[in-house]
């Protein structure tokens, strides 16, 4: 069934591609290129980027950092991030609609706990094991908190870490599998690989499990950039091309 959802929703993003824009007030060519191109974006991740509260899979954009959401489209466009739906819809997008459309979901007020999950609460065991991990890591096998580099709020952290507060339970999961496999990698060291590697995967399920039910009353930016010292070595965060492209 989550099959069937997700070629629906790309059969839907397609039409919209194809299908004329209606009447409106006067617009430049890139303006309704880009409207085109937000199009298919909002049929799975949301009118504005809040996510689909429905959805099981597909996660929220609004209000990540600019730089994160540009390297990661450029990831799917170029096979370092492999998804076959996000590959096909970026494959002739160059980095100014990339940069153009980072920036417009960036811009976002993030999710706030109203748009997030409506699931029942975890087992306590689980939920405790999953807040040691998010508040503390595990420093006997070198693995840090979630908040060490995600923030105190886990709304992020400019220019390039994400928030993890409300992204669905399947979603996180699956990264986890893609940094295990090969499928999602970034250049060496590739932290959230190590990162992966060192949880067993009930840690991963109760993890993605606790953060799918986490939110904000009020929406909350990532931190700002240089307020933590992150504790591992990322090779895409210190040194990750600058996002200077011009749309």
């Amino acid at each position: 069934m989550r099959v069937m959802k997700s070629y629906c929703y790309l059969w839907l993003a397609f039409a919209a591609l194809a299908s004329p824009s209606p009447a409106a007030p006067p617009a430049t060519q890139a303006d309704t290129d880009l409207s085109e191109r937000l199009a298919a974006c909002t049929t799975c991740h949301g009118k504005h980027g809040e996510g689909m509260t429905a959805s099981e899979y597909y996660p929220h954009l609004a209000g990540k950092p600019a730089q994160y959401l540009f390297q990661q489209l450029r990831a799917f466009r170029d096979g370092d991030r492999q998804y076959a739906q996000m590959g096909w819809l970026l494959r002739n997008m160059d980095d100014a609609y990339l940069h153009a459309i980072a920036m417009h979901f960036a811009a976002m007020p993030p999710r706030t706990r109203a748009q997030g999950s409506t699931a029942k609460a975890l087992p306590a065991e689980t939920a405790d094991k999953a807040l040691q991990l998010v508040e503390h890591g595990d420093p006997a096998r070198g693995l840090p908190a979630c908040k060490a580099c995600h923030g105190s709020a886990l709304t992020g952290l400019e220019p390039g870490v994400p928030a993890l507060v409300g992204l669905p339970e399947d979603y996180i999961v699956a990264q986890f599998g893609g940094w295990l496999t090969g499928v999602r990698t970034a250049r060496a060291p590739d932290c959230m690989a190590q990162v992966a590697q060192a949880l067993d995967p009930r840690e991963i399920r109760a993890v993605a499990a606790w953060l799918s039910r986490q939110g904000h009353d009020e929406p909350v930016p990532p931190a700002a950039a240089g307020s933590l010292v992150l504790p591992l070595t990322c090779a895409d965060l210190p040194h990750a091309p600058a996002m200077a492209v011009q749309p």
